[in-house]
């Protein structure tokens, strides 16, 4: 059997560092026309170890420049996630006449995880740690991390959420210094018990007229219960902690697929994008990859959405993909596939099957049942991946649709990506597969559309 080498496996759309280990997406921000992206690395390993924040930057999200690490391990521990913000007034002082800092709010992991500052004059190139650290000192509790600042537009000043082992915390600030608690959630009956909460996200949207605050958790859990998945809740933020006003029947992921966790939106964008870990802790380290290993998703611009069947729901799309779309071809009920990325766009009817195929015989599949259920199938799409990668919960995803009849679809795939979009974003898979060669055959019933070959 023929076998790709490990590094054909690097996505052209996807980011990835350079080399070695990259998780979490830290410090998203769009400051002086350029989107940061900072992220969790250790440059020494293709494995998880002491973390780093290692650092690019683009014109679009899609293109990036690779720059030095941003922020190293210091006496207070390594350098966990967090997030950064333009402290255009600079309320905290630590600015100079015409270049307003920015500010780098991250955990301090060491004997115990606190939340610490550092700060940079010149664009986010470069930081110096405040003499003050940490700003939030430990509570005395464990999975004390992932610091999200943002501009408190009800009470003014700013606020911060970060994740408080089984729930949130919330603190408040007018000087981006000195940090007050004002606030806490969590769940009385918590749906996936055990759960440790990481990387959460506070953010407001609109949906016809009404203005929704959108808390978004990631949360460990055991591979028996789907491994680490991001949740999210709907309801009101008051100033000082946010209040679950829309409860679901039960908990709502971000994702349905298996590959998308730690993910957070972009501070100063007019829109809100959000940018995502595209792997499960659960196999991360195990992917066959070399001599990079860990992506992150396509960016995504968030809204929310009234369904029919749903409510109003959390919704993504792909942005920026349009710019790199070449010329579009109908789809038959066959073709034989030369491109390793393409965009799919699909109108789909119940008992709606797409298969993409390999000369190994690895087929990855995804459709819609007759009880309205979009689902795929990684089993079999791979060579042999370890750890809890090859278990079957990993293997098949499903979820019910907000809406009923036809179901529009766009679809990603690159190189060992695939994401899926339908009904408007509200619902969405995103999966890894390593093929041990290129899928060179895509076959398709129950649909009509188009493919168009991204050229990165």
């Amino acid at each position: 059997m023929q076998t790709m080498p490990r590094d054909a496996y690097r996505p052209s759309l996807h980011f990835t560092a350079p080399a070695m280990w990259l998780n979490d997406p830290n410090g998203l921000l769009y400051e002086n026309g350029c989107y940061h992206l900072y992220y969790q690395h250790n440059p020494d390993s293709l494995d998880w170890g002491p973390m780093h924040w290692g650092h690019a930057v683009s014109n679009d999200l899609l293109h990036w420049q690779h720059l030095p690490i941003a922020l190293y391990p210091d006496a207070l521990g390594t350098i966990f996630s967090g997030s950064a913000v333009l402290d255009e007034k600079n309320v905290s002082g630590l600015g100079q006449a015409g270049q307003p800092p920015i500010l780098a709010f991250f955990t301090s992991h060491g004997a115990c995880e606190q939340q610490s500052l550092a700060y940079s004059l010149d664009h986010g190139r470069t930081f110096q740690k405040y003499a003050g650290n940490p700003v939030v000192k430990n509570p005395d509790i464990p999975n004390f991390r992932d610091p999200k600042v943002f501009e408190n537009p009800v009470r003014g000043g700013w606020s911060m959420v970060v994740s408080a082992h089984d729930r949130v915390h919330f603190y408040a600030s007018q000087d981006l210094l000195h940090w007050e608690k004002s606030g806490e959630f969590g769940l009385a009956e918590n749906p996936l018990p055990g759960s440790i909460w990481e990387c959460p996200d506070l953010f407001p949207l609109s949906c016809g007229g009404k203005e929704y605050w959108v808390l978004v958790a990631s949360m460990i859990l055991p591979s028996e219960q789907g491994g680490s998945r991001t949740q999210y809740f709907l309801g009101g933020f008051d100033g000082e902690q946010f209040q679950n006003t829309h409860p679901f029947a039960g908990p709502e992921f971000i994702d349905q697929g298996f590959d998308n966790y730690a993910g957070s939106t972009y501070s100063g964008t007019p829109e809100r994008i959000f940018l995502g870990w595209a792997a499960s802790p659960a196999y991360a380290g195990q992917t066959p990859t070399s001599p990079f290993r860990g992506q992150m998703t396509l960016p995504r611009t968030v809204s929310l959405v009234k369904t029919p069947l749903g409510g109003v729901r959390l919704a993504f799309s792909p942005r920026g993909l349009e710019a790199l779309c070449e010329k579009a071809r109908p789809l038959g009920p066959a073709q034989t596939l030369s491109e390793d990325a393409f965009l799919l766009r699909l109108t789909a009817r119940p008992g709606f099957l797409l298969t993409l195929q390999n000369g190994n015989g690895e087929q990855l599949a995804f459709g819609l049942d007759g009880d309205n259920r979009l689902w795929c199938d990684r089993a079999g799409a791979s060579r042999p991946v370890g750890g809890a990668f090859a278990e079957p919960i990993f293997q098949k995803m499903a979820a019910p649709r907000f809406y009923e009849g036809e179901c529009a679809l766009t679809a990603v795939f690159d190189r060992d990506i695939l994401e899926i979009y339908a009904d408007a974003g509200t619902r969405c898979f995103t999966l890894l597969a390593f093929p041990s060669v290129p899928y060179c055959r895509l076959t398709l019933t129950g649909a009509e559309g188009t493919l168009c070959p991204l050229c990165p």
